[in-house]
């Protein structure tokens, strides 16, 4: 295992459990981003962080989880439910002490990438960029959109020795790499135990 990403998988109760159609095509889009000459899927690990819900629906979806976890036969895999109701934030701080390493891949459970990219280049640079504290993987193309147009900093482009970035200062929760530090001296401080993060 690696000791330089993990990745933690965010999920909790949505009207199309007990099926795990989401959450699976989640896990296998892991297989498209590239990771120390293989994937994060096969060299990182990924915690799947759950948070609580007593709904039938919800507890059969689990079982058909840790069903289709074990046919996967990754030690990488983990399993982890809250005790009580959390939202992404508590998803979050209930499994933050099990993350040792420099940085987190941080993805929702219907959130699933559709192409292929290397995560070890966007590392390389976010270490040469200190400024570049958090990227996010957008779902859509790079246009100006409510949130980016306060204070006339969207659209600036920087320009890594690998992939090029665009500025926004709308943050959001979907899909995204930071340092592990980011959360613990930063997110979570202004997050309270379960309140929406974007709040």
């Amino acid at each position: 295992m690696d000791n330089e990403l993990t990745v933690i998988l965010t999920a909790s109760y949505i009207p199309s459990h007990p099926k795990i159609l989401l959450i699976r095509e989640v896990i296998e889009s892991l297989k498209l981003i590239e990771y120390k000459n293989s994937t994060v899927f096969d060299k990182c690990k990924i915690i799947l962080a759950h948070d609580h819900n007593n709904n039938k629906k919800y507890k059969k979806y689990i079982k058909n989880l840790k069903i289709y976890l074990n046919s996967l036969n990754n030690e990488n895999l983990i399993f982890k439910l809250r005790n009580n109701h959390g939202h992404l934030t508590g998803n979050i701080l209930n499994v933050i002490n099990d993350v040792k390493t420099e940085y987190l891949l941080v993805i929702q459970h219907d959130l699933p990438f559709i192409r292929g990219f290397n995560i070890e280049k966007i590392i390389s640079d976010m270490r040469e960029n200190l400024f570049m504290k958090h990227i996010k993987f957008n779902k859509r193309v790079n246009k100006r959109k409510k949130m980016d147009a306060k204070n006339n900093l969207f659209g600036k482009q920087i320009i890594g020795k690998n992939y090029i970035y665009t500025r926004t200062p709308g943050w959001s929760d979907q899909n995204h790499i930071c340092k592990k530090t980011y959360y613990t001296e930063i997110v979570l401080k202004e997050c309270k135990d379960g309140q929406f993060m974007e709040t």
